[in-house]
């Protein structure tokens, strides 16, 4: 009789391992679960502000060249002829870091920049570079018949580990004078 007694509790207590496993394994696997989400969104996030600051360079390049061309005496778009929707409707792509400034027409899409390390820049006759990055500007003057007021449209697209993404920048730069 205590032979028996002593079978079924070694037998309940497999059991209970069992189950203490499969509650342990459970505790586990959630923030597991959490952690490998918070890792691509982190991934996103990363392509997110890459994406926004190279945006952000070529729009303080156009204000730049707004304000330069007004200070000379010069017509306030005159350098970015190649942007406007009427001469290039698929736009332009601007190599800022590059010197002399590259501003060359999109053919049927801009090419992909080119990451060295340190600078996104555009490869030599505007092929494909090793990033993942398309940026692409175009500049509507007359805005609404305002010939003063020209809208700046910034795109830039990728495709990333979690598909394609784009991060589109407007702003609306003024003749001052």
């Amino acid at each position: 009789m205590q032979n028996n007694k002593l079978k079924l509790k070694k037998a309940f207590t497999l059991i209970e391992t069992l189950v203490a496993v499969t509650i342990l394994s459970a505790a586990v696997a959630g923030p597991m679960a959490l952690s490998i989400k918070s890792i691509g969104s982190a991934a996103v996030s990363q392509d997110q502000l890459v994406a926004f600051y190279l945006g952000q360079e070529v729009m303080e390049y156009v204000r730049n060249v707004r304000d330069t061309n007004l200070i000379g005496g010069n017509n306030w778009l005159n350098g970015l002829t190649d942007c406007l929707l009427s001469t290039s409707p698929n736009g332009c792509y601007i190599d800022v870091i590059k010197s002399p400034i590259i501003i060359a027409v999109c053919g049927t899409s801009c090419p992909k920049l080119d990451f060295d390390g340190v600078n996104y820049t555009y490869k030599t006759g505007g092929t494909d570079g090793n990033s993942i990055f398309i940026r692409t500007i175009k500049i509507e003057n007359p805005f609404k018949g305002n010939n003063d007021e020209a809208k700046v449209s910034i795109s830039v697209k990728w495709t990333g580990k979690y598909g394609g993404k784009t991060m589109n920048l407007e702003d609306n730069v003024f003749n001052w004078r």
